[in-house]
């Protein structure tokens, strides 16, 4: 299959969460390592993000000059299988192209760098990872960058379709017994399910610790 090279980017507590009981955005990262994001994110054609995220944060999903100068906007890519991306979202907004995967006819009006990209649904009801990636491939995004939230982390995971996971994990705890991880999802059933990583390199990042992932094959 030809697909994109695809990199996960997360920050998380040193117990594992990504954002607040409620599900509300938390800042875990350091300045060092939001600059790191940023040259990450412009490195990119593309950034990869869940209508969850758009709907819970609202992100713009641009490069901010603050951290890279000159910088190249990455194409954003909504999945969003129900066409439920509000017209006046950030991710929308400036000069960038946005493509909206979507599994079914959306009759919204966007405006004119928007896209809508009708992908199958896989055997649980998500979008097909697998379509999604190669059509990606021949709109000439050969680099992407998935950055949440934390379901669709896991079903690329799951899916085994990561060539790069990069966890920043910031020197706090969150608490919660519901609060969102990395990865959620369904999970795995038994041990033989497990997705096994091998640690490239870890860094540290001021008071937080870097750690570079590839999955084990």
């Amino acid at each position: 299959m030809n697909r994109p090279y695809v990199i996960i980017n997360c920050a998380m507590s040193a117990d594992g969460k990504i954002a607040s009981p409620d599900g509300k955005q938390l800042r875990i990262s350091n300045e060092e390592d939001i600059n790191r994001m940023y040259n990450l994110r412009a490195s990119c054609d593309a950034v990869l993000v869940g209508i969850g995220t758009i709907l819970a944060d609202n992100p713009k999903l641009t490069v901010k000059e603050k951290y890279v100068e000159n910088p190249k906007n990455p194409i954003r890519v909504i999945l969003d299988s129900y066409c439920r991306t509000d017209v006046d979202s950030l991710a929308l907004k400036d000069d960038v192209k946005t493509l909206i995967i979507t599994s079914r006819e959306c009759d919204k009006k966007f405006n004119k760098n928007v896209e809508i990209i009708q992908c199958k649904m896989d055997s649980e009801g998500k979008i097909n990872l697998n379509e999604l990636l190669e059509k990606l491939f021949d709109l000439g995004i050969k680099k992407l960058m998935v950055e949440g939230g934390s379901t669709v982390i896991w079903n690329f995971l799951k899916n085994r379709l990561v060539d790069d996971f990069y966890v920043y994990i910031g020197p706090i705890i969150i608490g919660g017994k519901y609060t969102p991880s990395i990865a959620d999802g369904e999970g795995i059933n038994n041990e033989n399910e497990l997705i096994r990583l091998q640690i490239i390199e870890t860094k540290r990042i001021n008071e937080g610790m870097l750690v570079h992932y590839k999955l084990k094959i």
